[in-house]
């Protein structure tokens, strides 16, 4: 008895991925990538006529296509928000830092050129922190596309 509901439940999970996708949903209609435009950033398009369902800035926006994604193509989206947050967070705290030292340096730098030294440090440690979730972030995004691509029929 308790095989049969394990493979109803298997079988339910596996008939609601499915649905996920329609059958119009093919390759050459429904594929994401990466766009970039120069006063625009970079976007994720789907498609061969590159609908903008999600942009990529110093946060992570939603993108309901990759959030109903198979479990891999979620589990990289769900990685990409986290550290593309966490790095968005990290770069502001080192740019506000550097923005402080310049506050004080325009005042009297003498008088505050150990504080300042110290901001611009903490300021360049924490951009650099941040930097490096930002990439590991864009590295998730690029493997969540991808499994999302692999997953489409041809």
């Amino acid at each position: 008895m308790m095989r049969c509901w394990i493979a109803l439940i298997v079988v339910g999970f596996g008939a609601a991925s499915v649905q996920a996708q329609s059958p119009a949903c093919t390759y050459d209609t429904c594929a994401l990538r990466l766009r970039t435009r120069f006063f625009s950033g970079v976007s994720i398009v789907q498609g061969r006529e590159a609908r903008r369902v999600g942009k990529v800035g110093l946060f992570a926006s939603r993108v309901d296509v990759l959030a109903g994604g198979s479990d891999s193509v979620r589990f990289h989206y769900q990685a990409f928000r986290s550290h593309q947050n966490t790095g968005g967070i990290l770069t502001l705290v080192g740019l506000t830092g550097a923005a402080v030292a310049s506050g004080l340096a325009e005042r009297d730098y003498e008088a505050n050129k150990t504080a300042i030294w110290s901001l611009l440090g903490v300021g360049l440690v924490f951009s650099i922190w941040g930097g490096a979730h930002l990439a590991a972030g864009n590295d998730h995004l690029q493997q969540s596309i991808w499994f999302y691509n692999r997953d489409l029929p041809r």
